[in-house]
């Protein structure tokens, strides 16, 4: 295991562990998810994954904008894990009665029914040098914001994951 590997483990078990409350403020859904692909643009690029971004501009969520951006970031990861070879990343955002629902889906194989049904253990991979926490993490965080994490196959291939975020009481 190298030292990168280790650390990435290391950081994962202390956002994983961390019980802080959120620091709800309002920040704007696009403009964060768009600094998160800015980020990863050199990476987009090299495997070839178109982006789709369906957010409205001026879509505002009351959350902790750190703990989201964490969220998100394991979400593009683990589709740009599932589309080696290229492929379709698309994000959506949509406000509901109760909250905002943001989707990150991605045009790779979808996952088995075990992967489906286990995704939000802890320390539970599919992938060769996987820590197992992307998506426990992800759940930690939907939980601390009274939220949930929804996973699903897209009926034309690929998975998609649903964070909802209620809105803050």
């Amino acid at each position: 295991i190298g030292l990168r590997a280790l650390q990435s483990t290391v950081t994962d078990l202390l956002h994983f562990s961390s019980d802080r409350d959120p620091q709800r403020r309002p920040f704007l859904v696009r403009r964060l998810l768009e600094e998160i692909l800015g980020d990863l643009a050199p990476q987009l690029h090299a495997q070839h994954i178109q982006c789709v971004l369906d957010v409205p501009q001026d879509q505002i969520l009351a959350a902790d904008q750190e703990m989201i951006r964490r969220a998100v970031m394991n979400l593009v990861l683990n589709s740009l894990d599932a589309m080696p070879d290229g492929g379709t990343l698309t994000i959506t955002s949509a406000a509901g009665p109760e909250g905002i629902e943001l989707e990150v889906a991605d045009s790779g194989p979808g996952l088995s029914d075990e992967a489906k049904r286990r995704a939000m253990e802890p320390f539970y991979t599919t992938k060769q040098g996987g820590t197992g926490l992307g998506l426990a993490i992800v759940s930690r965080i939907a939980e601390v914001h009274g939220g949930e994490v929804l996973l699903v196959n897209c009926p034309d291939g690929g998975a998609a994951v649903t964070l909802r975020i209620p809105y803050a009481q």
